[in-house]
């Protein structure tokens, strides 16, 4: 019997772990912040340069970068992908921080 109940715990766990791993993914794509205004990454570091034809997919790639934010830019020349300068910038601070 005890067998049995830690085979389940170990699949029942196993079958929300990657669903808790997306959910993650999903979080970190949300606060992704997207800018075509290059002051916004002021004091931010640069991490890389992605591209892609969807936002949701940009944001991914973004966020597999480790970035949070990205400046965007568009081509003259294909206008359905979109360019991003990925930065990842400090956390901001708090007004009790700030004093």
């Amino acid at each position: 019997m005890r067998t049995s109940t830690v085979w389940t715990a170990a699949l029942l766990f196993a079958s929300i772990y990657p669903a808790a791993a997306e959910d993650g993914e999903h979080l970190a794509m949300a606060r992704v912040r997207l800018s075509t205004e290059p002051a916004v990454a002021k004091g931010c570091t640069k991490v890389g340069k992605v591209s892609d034809d969807n936002v949701k997919d940009l944001r991914k790639k973004i966020v597999r970068d480790g970035g949070d934010t990205a400046i965007l830019t568009f081509s003259t020349e294909n206008m359905s992908t979109i360019h991003a300068e990925v930065y990842r910038c400090p956390p901001a601070r708090s007004p009790a921080q700030k004093k």
